[in-house]
């Protein structure tokens, strides 16, 4: 396993470090923490497009680093794997999938392993359950944090709500997959789960990154950018997205949405799960938005621990 590691310590309760990979001609970054060898492995995979998220992972969610191996990998040209995509550098879902899939055979690798569980976040799920129906051998179980299911169908709903609630500008705003719709549907969600005091909260996760010791201000800069051109090659294929004719998977699936989440509403993702012939259950998150293993970390570590222990 080609690795580098960085030395810096965290100013944080993880006990998770840095590590690199070379994967299909680019340097790839990610948390681990560290574990005994046979210990189940978590793969986290990343919303965005290009949204790398290890710092708000290390915070939030290092109760998981006491039963599991977690990972957190910045995809392709994200994050701490940031670089300047190539003209011709092919960057599409298959893509992103397959340089995850073959991080995946190293890690396994490494540890001696056959399969590991995989959360998807967001932009994540597509590549998570893309996974899952290309190679569900290597899957123990799959975690779906605000799922796609089909994009077209929840641009659809998100333009319906948004124009009954914010009017015909910001109902046109976030009928589309960018960064602008992002903001406001993340400002409509915590005003509805707790007003202004929640929204203020909500700085939190912004000073998280600022305090983390893996990101100064140039590669704050470079997560921006990471996320800028993330988008700019993947927003219009993933407004395509569509699993709603999948009727089964090859390994167990959960879905967890948020009650708030206005990115991905769960009524889709429910609706979707209660279709499916093989092994499969959708959670709610009653005090969260779009993202519920941030908004309710405690429940979501008790949640995971249930389902994959």
């Amino acid at each position: 396993m080609a690795q580098g590691k960085f030395c810096v310590q965290p100013q944080c309760s993880t006990h998770s470090r840095l590590y690199w990979m070379g994967i299909r001609g680019t340097r790839l970054v990610f948390s681990m923490n560290p574990a005994p060898r046979r210990v189940p492995i978590i793969l986290y995979l990343h919303g965005g497009p290009g949204d790398a998220c290890i710092p708000l992972t290390m915070r939030y969610n290092a109760a998981l680093e006491r039963d599991f191996r977690f990972v957190n990998l910045d995809q392709r040209g994200s994050g701490l794997s940031y670089h300047p995509f190539a003209p011709d550098e092919v960057v599409t879902i298959d893509s992103m999938v397959e340089d995850i899939h073959q991080f995946v055979l190293e890690l396994l690798r490494a540890y001696g392993q056959d399969s590991l569980i995989l959360v998807g976040h967001s932009w994540g799920s597509v590549l998570g359950l893309e996974m899952v129906k290309r190679y569900p051998s290597l899957i123990r179980c799959y975690i779906g944090l605000g799922q796609v299911v089909s994009m077209r169908a929840a641009l659809r709903l998100r333009r319906q709500w948004g124009q009954q609630s914010l009017g015909p500008r910001l109902g046109s705003i976030v009928s589309r997959e960018s960064g602008a719709a992002d903001m406001v549907l993340m400002i409509d969600e915590l005003l509805s789960r707790g007003g202004a005091a929640m929204l203020f909260g909500s700085l939190g996760r912004i000073m998280t990154y600022l305090r983390s010791p893996y990101y100064n201000w140039s590669r704050l800069l470079n997560h921006a950018k990471g996320v800028a051109q993330s988008r700019a090659r993947l927003d219009a294929e993933l407004e395509q997205v569509d699993f709603s004719g999948q009727t089964s998977f090859g390994a167990p699936v959960y879905f967890i949405s948020g009650k708030y989440d206005r990115h991905l509403p769960g009524s889709l993702v429910e609706r979707f799960a209660d279709g499916l012939k093989s092994p499969h259950r959708f959670i709610r998150f009653d005090r969260s938005g779009h993202c519920p293993q941030w908004d309710e970390p405690e429940r979501f570590a008790a949640t995971v621990k249930a389902i994959c222990l």
